[in-house]
């Protein structure tokens, strides 16, 4: 069983064959075939546990308990965008949208081919995905379940001339109350704490929630543990100290603290940890249609399509808290106030889009991660045409006006001659609204251990007792929400390291 703050707040020493750093997408798959092999596995997470009752949509209070830095988090560079990651048990799992696909063939041949992941040609990374996707009971998303907002999303990509439909999402039984990112108070969003979790536990795995690692401890050169605070949820108080020895460390705690924890712990590979940090980019546009939307009703996110003039550039319908959306949208004060009886007739579509950008992530004095992100003009370009596109094909389906959120344009939109300066070839990074929630590629994994910081099976180059099983391995952007590739990739990696079979 997780034990209770209480059990924990005075710290804890404990020793196992195996420590998990992280309990999200890669962590609990990782932890879950250590135990599954007889291990004895520790898993610490630097949140608390989530229970349905605290899975409210008051954003504000949600994010503010259980997103890192209250969801206030940026990555900072050409401009400044949130970067939204879960810190509660199960991880970002607990707070995304659930949508669940495969690496697209075209970017496992580049990272076969460009990157020297030759163990991604055979059988191995299929039967791995085959795995996560039934343990998540993945499935696109039910018709009866859409709401209205998926509806002129679909609609809006039709005029695009984008093929679109249900999105694969990890559910059962949704019903579409359209509170994934406050977590899923009904139980059907396939979290990782809920699929993955318990069957560790069953199989003895030791899982330590308010456990924030700091340091990777480390004897004649090999890794024997990990040492770190017991946190307390409300002020982020630290409450006491822990240790766990164990001679394997796996560190999964996603792209922007993995490689934070590794260079406290004095491993920077001369530079190569948290330099190569990339992210997706993202744009939207906004549409306040004649008839009510009613945007919060629906699965959050249960429409998309992968545009066929963009390689790399995907389509979703998108709504989240509406306190926190208004605000986005409508600014504060009178403004917010104005713009408030829209708010029943608005619909989203967002673009997601692979670009090629340059990022590094280093730590904080604090031990927080500092990082940072720089979109060329060239791909910013490439996402404002594409917003153009999507506020071109809202005004057709009868949208009102759309909002893009693009610096320098009217807030209102009402004709296509208005959208013009989305095609500006003066717009810069600084001019995109957007959050980036899928990052990735800070401790990148090659065969070159001068070019990469992981090797094919998940080591450490020249570090030995430690692996990394999150987004930070990836060589380059997953073009697709990355939790299946992350959790299909730590099953790999896990399960060599346990002695498992992979196929």
């Amino acid at each position: 069983m997780t034990p209770t703050f209480d059990e924990v707040k005075g710290g804890y020493a404990l020793d196992a064959d195996v420590v998990v750093v992280g309990s999200g997408a890669g962590g609990a798959v990782a932890a879950a075939n250590f135990a599954k092999a007889g291990l004895r596995t520790v898993l610490i997470e630097a949140g608390p546990p989530v229970t349905p009752d605290e899975m409210t949509r008051d954003g504000k209070t949600f994010l503010s308990k259980y997103y890192w830095e209250g969801g206030l988090r940026m990555l900072v560079g050409s401009g400044a965008y949130p970067t939204m990651s879960g810190r509660c048990l199960g991880g970002s799992t607990v707070v995304n949208s659930a949508i669940t696909f495969r690496l697209p063939d075209w970017v496992r041949k580049e990272w076969i081919e460009d990157s020297g992941l030759s163990h991604l040609e055979g059988p191995a990374l299929d039967a791995a995905y085959d795995r996560m996707f039934e343990a998540v009971s993945a499935a696109p998303t039910p018709l009866d379940v859409m709401g209205r907002k998926n509806e002129v999303c679909r609609d809006v990509l039709d005029a695009a001339g984008v093929p679109n439909k249900p999105l694969p999402r990890a559910v059962k039984g949704c019903i579409g109350a359209g509170d994934c990112l406050t977590g899923c108070r009904q139980g059907a969003k396939q979290s990782v704490d809920r699929s993955i979790l318990p069957q560790a536990a069953a199989d003895g795995a030791q899982i330590m929630p308010w456990s924030h690692a700091e340091r990777i401890l480390f004897e004649d050169g090999r890794a024997v543990g990990v040492e770190g605070r017991v946190v307390r949820t409300e002020g982020r108080v630290q409450t006491g100290r822990f240790t766990v020895r164990a001679p394997k460390v796996v560190v999964a705690a996603g792209a922007l603290h993995t490689p934070v924890l590794l260079q406290r712990s004095g491993v920077t590979l001369r530079g190569r940890v948290g330099g190569t940090f990339a992210a997706h980019v993202a744009g939207l546009a906004l549409g306040v249609m004649p008839e009510p939307v009613q945007p919060w009703r629906g699965a959050t996110q249960g429409w998309g399509g992968f545009s066929p003039h963009v390689r790399g550039l995907k389509f979703e319908a998108l709504w989240g808290p509406t306190a926190l959306m208004a605000a986005e949208w409508g600014g504060v004060g009178p403004s917010l106030y104005r713009m408030m009886p829209d708010i029943e007739h608005a619909a989203m579509v967002v673009l997601v889009y692979r670009a090629r950008t340059k990022g590094s992530v280093r730590a904080k004095r604090n031990g927080m991660p500092d990082p940072r992100l720089w979109i060329p003009a060239p791909e910013v370009a490439v996402v404002t045409r594409e917003a153009h596109r999507l506020t071109e094909a809202f005004l057709k389906v009868g949208a009102r006006y759309v909002f893009t959120g693009v610096k320098g344009l009217p807030d209102r939109i009402e004709r296509i001659d208005q959208a013009q300066g989305l095609l500006s070839p003066h717009l810069r990074g600084r001019h995109l609204t957007m959050t980036a929630n899928h990052v990735f590629c800070s401790c990148p994994m090659g065969p070159d251990p001068d070019r990469s910081v992981v090797g094919l099976d998940g080591r450490v180059h020249g570090v030995p007792g430690v692996w990394i099983a999150d987004a930070s391995v990836f060589p380059s952007p997953s073009a697709v929400n990355p939790q299946m590739t992350v959790m299909a990739m730590a099953d790999m990696i896990s399960r060599q390291a346990a002695d498992l079979p992979l196929v």
